[in-house]
């Protein structure tokens, strides 16, 4: 599970902060609007060497871009 907020949508890249596991780590990506490609990302502590949440935290922003809805202030990803 990965807490995506402070969604920010600018020119040509949308941001977010995120938190993992609810472990009060908080990281900060940055991704591309027309390729969804990552441009920078400030890992969250609770990674250590898996970067999953980054991956996960991409994929939620490109739905947002390609869903064409209204940005939402926070949304919440779980997997299994």
């Amino acid at each position: 599970m990965v807490r995506l907020f402070n969604i920010v949508m600018r020119e040509d890249e949308i941001s977010c902060d995120y938190e993992p596991e609810t472990c009060n780590m908080i990281g900060h990506v940055v991704i591309d609007t027309k390729s969804f490609e990552v441009k920078r990302v400030r890992f969250s502590d609770h990674e250590v060497s898996k970067k999953m949440y980054v991956a996960h935290v991409r994929s939620e922003l490109e739905k947002i871009l390609t869903s064409k809805s209204q940005i939402p202030k926070e949304i919440t990803a779980v997997w299994y």
